[in-house]
């Protein structure tokens, strides 16, 4: 929540939105995750603070993976508790319409779904906070799948040249 004395969030509807160009995401694996002003609008914004969250149990309001690849004459890792790069912010007051970060999902797949969080401050007086992506799932088919079906092929090839012998 920034702290603007005496302005309070906007109510209104934020004219930027979050999003990944992907709506699952795999332990371990990394998104790209996009702040950017819609389509068709002319706002840019000033500063924004994202996290990921994980959108089950009682995990949702602590932060989840962490931002990697991180540019720092751009922006600014933050380690939120205690978990290094698990958010990002801009580095400067530098006027933009779109920023792009990745953001590497955690080895566990304990977290299940989660959803991008971003606050965004168009200017002192106006900002937003809360606004969410869509929820991004949790792609559970592991390489458990890959493993035994190459445990079978390798068994066919084994007994192909068993006909051989």
């Amino acid at each position: 929540m920034p702290v603007h004395p005496p302005f309070s969030p906007s109510s209104s509807r934020p004219p930027f939105i979050v999003s990944t160009p992907s709506s699952t995401y795999r332990p371990g694996g990394v998104l790209t995750v996009m702040v950017e002003a819609e389509t068709n609008s002319s706002s840019d914004f000033q500063g924004f603070l994202l996290q990921a969250r994980s959108g089950s149990g009682d995990a949702v309001m602590w932060p989840v993976g962490k931002f990697t690849n991180i540019n720092s004459s751009q922006f600014t890792a933050l380690h939120c508790q205690n978990q290094q790069n698990s958010t990002v912010s801009q580095a400067t007051g530098a006027k933009k319409k779109k920023i792009q970060v990745s953001w590497e999902a955690p080895n566990s797949g304990n977290y299940g779904d989660i959803y991008f969080s971003v606050t965004v401050v168009q200017n002192y007086p106006t900002f937003w906070v809360g606004i969410n992506s869509s929820p991004v799932r949790l792609d559970s088919s592991s390489g458990a799948d890959s493993v035994l079906c190459s445990t079978a092929l390798l068994f066919i090839s084994l007994l192909s040249l068993l006909d051989y012998c």
